[in-house]
């Protein structure tokens, strides 16, 4: 008998982080960005330019505690690689999180790169979790925003958008005025874990500073994580959320200027209480990122808010698409599985694949990030709409 190992060619040598790969065993063009501390969570991808594309995240020592810092990193046309990351955020006292990055219109009449990004109070890791309140100090999380030349530049201090507590997830929609629409939530100290959370919009003038003005999604009781579009005749936006029923992704239709909202209704993909982004992609389709997988199948009709569900489970990574603004999904395709592993047995090995970002280039070209293989890293994947589509491999 022999081993195969003896004489195979081994790839693993000519692998490093931020390189660019294709392989004909996997999906697409993909990279691992190089780690920026033990957790990297929450990517966020924007087109700096038409040269370069940035991806934001959050790294450290774990989510909720001192120095999670934001860190970003970009892939210029001509480069084979991504940059190594570096922090651009500037408060080590506090666990800064969940960035976007949008460009706004500067004073010169060009255009500032702005992040966003929510900077809470962290507990010591020796104090045990307090009954009756949220252990994350979530409720306690300020909006922080900073700004610099597109092309270059220093960073601004950092400034405060609200003057409560509030937390986001995806980059604002911009209205036909040049105003922008960013989505927010409200995490509450009482009332449990998540379960009372709740979504606004706050409106930003077209340089991105706070007009003080709030939106009101009404009925969002555990309803997050709002992601902006329009819908396919342009006439009205479209905002979907993560639920934290962890049962289906959700659905409001609101009017054009974004000033009125209905109440969520669910939508037939499944949600597991984790983050989603929806994308109106240049040939009409929508397009949908988010885990295909829930516990509960079914929206129930009475909710008992309180804690909300929390599966260990985000994969598979998968993204839909619909012809109808998301009255239904014909075609769907999962882009990582994970491990692999399932069975109750071992099913703790599988990493976790979670709050996924997603961004359209040349047309039908994709460009996704996600946290990898349990927040080891920040996994980048640029696919094909036709091969979401089946029309090629």
């Amino acid at each position: 008998m022999f081993s195969p190992s003896q004489n195979l060619l081994d790839l693993h040598s000519r692998l490093s982080f931020n390189r660019l790969v294709q392989s004909p065993l996997q999906l697409g063009i993909w990279s691992i960005l190089e780690p920026a501390g033990a957790q990297n969570h929450a990517p966020q991808l924007c087109w700096i330019s038409s040269n370069q594309l940035g991806c934001v995240w959050m790294a450290g020592s774990g989510e909720g505690t001192a120095g999670m810092s934001i860190v970003m990193s970009s892939l210029r046309r001509e480069s084979r690689s991504w940059s190594k990351p570096r922090k651009i955020s500037q408060n080590d006292s506090r666990s800064e999180q969940n960035p976007l990055l949008f460009l706004s219109e500067a004073k010169t009449g060009e255009f500032d790169l702005q992040l966003i990004h929510t900077a809470q109070k962290v507990r010591k890791p020796s104090e045990s979790r307090s009954e009756g309140g949220t252990f994350s100090m979530q409720w306690t999380a300020s909006l922080k925003s900073q700004r610099r030349g597109q092309h270059k530049g220093r960073w601004s201090k950092a400034i405060d958008l609200l003057d409560t507590p509030a937390f986001c997830r995806h980059p604002p929609h911009r209205r036909a005025d040049g105003r922008w629409l960013l989505p927010i939530y409200r995490s509450l100290e009482a009332g449990g874990s998540f379960g009372h959370d709740y979504s606004e919009l706050l409106l930003l003038e077209a340089d991105g500073s706070p007009s003080g003005e709030l939106i009101p999604i009404p009925n969002s009781k555990g309803r997050v994580h709002g992601s902006l579009v329009a819908s396919a005749d342009g006439t009205q936006l479209l905002q979907f959320f993560r639920s934290r029923q962890a049962d289906c992704i959700y659905r409001s239709h609101g009017s054009l200027d974004g000033l009125h909202w209905n109440t969520p209704e669910p939508i037939a993909l499944p949600n597991n209480n984790s983050s989603i982004q929806a994308l109106r992609l240049q040939s009409g389709l929508l397009a949908m990122i988010f885990n295909r997988f829930s516990v509960q199948a079914h929206p129930t009709e009475e909710h008992a808010w309180g804690e909300a569900l929390w599966p260990r489970t985000r994969w598979p990574l998968s993204v839909a698409l619909s012809d109808d603004d998301g009255d239904s999904w014909p075609w769907i395709r999962d882009l990582d599985h994970g491990d692999g592993f399932v069975g109750e047995a071992n099913w703790f090995l599988n990493g976790q694949l979670a709050y996924p970002s997603i961004l359209e280039g040349m047309p039908g070209e994709l460009h996704i990030a996600y946290s990898w293989a349990g927040r080891q890293a920040i996994r980048y994947l640029c696919i094909l709409e036709k091969q979401i589509l089946g029309l090629v491999p």
